[in-house]
């Protein structure tokens, strides 16, 4: 009897975990298939939903502090089912020595290794989303002298899928770099990260706002 028992719960689990299995490969499939398609909001979501994720995870061993602290405040500027292009901060890497507190690297230093972390991970760790290209905009804010917060663009890099497939991902920042389109200011003013952007917001805005117009005008035919 106990062994009887025993058979039947293990096929019950083993049906109820095949159950799981088969419902989360369709949904992975629809997932796919929606953004494949142009589902905006669709993508908005799983890009959400992945950059929580990340906020909520624990740090690489051995990644800098400063580093970790740039790529949680990623931010997407604009984003379709070919292209991504996200923002972040970074603070100069200072970290406490032997009770002192030391600058072990600059915003810049930190700017050029998060920027290619958040590329690798665009590029290969959102779900259901295969980008082709990438841009990365890193900023750094600071206070002006009359107290207002201001902000400059310290470098901007886009990176193609097919130019990093076989990438070292470890190697040094700004080797990497340099085989992406990266501008990185030359002063304390910054670069604009709209020339030659990958994508923009207002793009989107409008393609948004065509599809709308599209919706609207099909809905009044058929009225």
């Amino acid at each position: 009897m106990g062994l009887g028992l025993a058979i039947v719960v293990i096929l019950l689990i083993g049906l109820v975990l095949g159950f799981m299995v088969i419902q989360a490969t369709f949904a992975a499939r629809k997932w796919r298939q929606v953004i494949a398609a142009g589902d905006r909001d669709a993508l908005e979501e799983i890009l959400d939903m992945t950059f929580e994720a990340w906020r909520g995870s624990r740090p690489p061993r051995g990644m800098p502090p400063a580093d970790w602290r740039a790529l949680h405040t990623a931010a997407v500027v604009a984003a379709d089912r070919d292209r991504c292009r996200v923002s972040l901060i970074a603070d100069p890497d200072v970290r406490v020595v032997g009770g002192r507190r030391v600058e072990a690297g600059s915003a810049a230093d930190v700017a050029r290794r998060a920027a290619v972390r958040m590329a690798e991970r665009l590029l290969y760790d959102i779900p259901h989303v295969r980008f082709e290209e990438v841009q990365v905009d890193v900023f750094a804010e600071y206070r002006a002298p009359d107290g207002a917060s201001q902000s400059a663009c310290l470098l901007t890099t886009r990176a193609l899928r097919a130019d990093s497939a076989q990438l070292d991902w470890d190697a040094d920042a700004v080797g990497i770099l340099a085989t992406w389109r990266t501008r990185e200011a030359n002063d304390a003013a910054g670069i604009d990260p709209e020339g030659d952007a990958l994508i923009t917001e207002a793009e989107i805005d409008a393609v948004r706002a065509a599809e709308e117009t599209l919706r609207r005008s099909r809905g009044g035919e058929g009225g």
